[in-house]
């Protein structure tokens, strides 16, 4: 099956950040949330179990773009979107970033949502085929 480049890339691009923000929520988690400072044990357990999703996410998505699967890809985009829609809210809401709402909704919808969902239906499209 002959999977379109551009979801080989963007979804290589998904897996590569999800690792990233992952090791560096055990190691630097101020890096990855602004301000964190884990001075509980229940942020602590919020950063890791935060981190350890984020690992599982890129390695999900590395499995499912190495099995040229169409269904198994679709699948791990929609992991990355329903994932992406709540974490949207909960950005906008924090505050943590430092920047207006409107431009993390807009980040999120044009950056994330919106290019997973065209990934989902493509590969909707090859698995009829």
């Amino acid at each position: 099956m002959k999977i379109p480049i551009w979801i080989t890339l963007f979804g290589g691009f998904l897996a590569a950040f999800g690792l990233l923000l992952g090791i560096m929520g055990y190691f630097k988690p101020d890096m990855v949330i602004p301000g964190f400072t884990g001075d509980t044990n229940a942020h602590s357990m919020a950063i890791w179990m935060t981190s350890a999703r984020n690992i599982a996410m890129g390695v999900v998505m590395i499995y499912a773009l190495y099995s040229k699967q169409p269904a198994l890809i679709g699948l791990a985009f929609l992991m990355r979107v329903v994932t992406e829609f709540f974490d949207m809210f909960g950005t906008a809401a924090s505050d943590v970033m430092g920047v207006p709402s409107v431009a993390i909704y807009a980040a999120y919808i044009l950056l994330f949502i919106i290019p997973e969902i065209l990934a989902i239906r493509k590969m909707n499209s090859l698995q009829k085929k």
